[in-house]
């Protein structure tokens, strides 16, 4: 029990702040997982102050966290600023010192407890893919300025349509993110959905097929005939003529108008769409729903590279 002391304390900080302000659950998911960030260094800190012959081991510590949790730690406090004014973000600075400063142990017990926390350090340095929490906010915004090299630096696992129930005869393969959370989907040709942060972002991608009317058996699927088959409230940006799984297949962006709760609202989304066995599969990156007057170009260009890469890695036969 005692060797996990300094982890508790590593910890308390996010879950107290979180209870503490009321944020959006992207800016509460980034602070939590600062506040961790902040708390193993401070742990760290405090072993070379209490046992000076620890140092050169903690300063290896240092090297290796910095190395894998740096860029995670720069993007957080550059989202942050964005996010919070500058009174929000001083005090949650001032607020993350006081808790570490006044509510860590001020004196470690025992060394062996110093010791045991460098291997747990040297073990997280090693392998950060695991499936709890701080791990997915770790690689969340380590990511948050590229979301595409998330898959292409490892972090990925593959999700299969087969013997899901809202498959049928449908098959579907993509790689998503670690991060991003598996979730329901609520229509009922959605047949899955992943959000980003966790479950905590906007951004989405859908596996959506749809089973065509005769009357649309052999579309072939061109910018004319995308548009002719789009509900009214969705504006056709452009087209692309793409492959998905070696099969030809089309890329629209486009902008879809909503009301949510009285409040005009919009997605803005890339869609990979190709028609087969009478059958419209449809590979779906979405940003939303923002408010009607947001600018979403800069949030879509942003991950149009994670959305292209996973559609040019899509496979539609088992």
């Amino acid at each position: 029990m005692r060797r996990i002391v300094l982890l508790f304390y590593l910890l308390f900080p996010a879950f107290c702040f979180s209870q503490s302000e009321k944020y959006d659950p992207k800016v509460s998911f980034a602070i939590e997982t600062y506040a961790f960030l902040k708390g193993q260094n401070t742990a760290l800190q405090k072993i070379a102050d209490q046992f000076p012959k620890l140092h050169p081991n903690v300063t290896d510590a240092e090297k290796k966290l910095k190395s894998i949790f740096g860029r995670t730690e720069k993007n957080i406090k550059q989202f942050l600023k964005e996010e919070l004014d500058y009174q929000q973000y001083n005090s949650l600075h001032h607020y993350l010192d006081s808790i570490l400063n006044n509510e860590f142990p001020n004196k470690i017990e025992k060394e062996k407890y110093a010791h045991d926390f460098l291997l747990e350090v040297k073990e997280r340095s090693k392998n950060i893919i695991n499936n709890d929490i701080l791990s997915k906010g770790i690689l969340s915004f380590k990511y948050h300025d590229a979301p595409h090299q998330e898959i292409t630096d490892g972090h990925v696992d593959f999700f299969t349509t087969e013997n899901h129930p809202k498959a049928e005869k449908a098959f579907f393969k993509i790689p998503i993110p670690k991060s991003w959370l598996a979730e329901e989907a609520e229509m009922p040709e959605t047949i899955q959905q992943f959000t980003s942060y966790y479950g905590n972002g906007n951004e989405k991608i859908l596996i959506v097929v749809y089973d065509l009317p005769k009357e649309l058996h052999g579309i072939k699927l061109t910018e004319k005939s995308i548009a002719s088959i789009l509900p009214p409230n969705i504006k056709l940006f452009r087209t692309e003529d793409v492959m998905i799984d070696g099969k030809p297949a089309v890329m629209i962006e486009a902008e879809e108008s909503l009301e949510r709760h009285n409040n005009a609202m919009k997605v803005r989304m890339l869609q990979f769409m190709l028609a087969q066995n009478q059958k419209l599969y449809c590979l779906q990156g979405s940003i939303g729903p923002e408010a009607a007057h947001e600018d979403l170009t800069l949030q879509i260009e942003k991950f149009e590279p994670l959305f292209r890469l996973i559609a040019s890695r899509a496979k539609l036969d088992k």
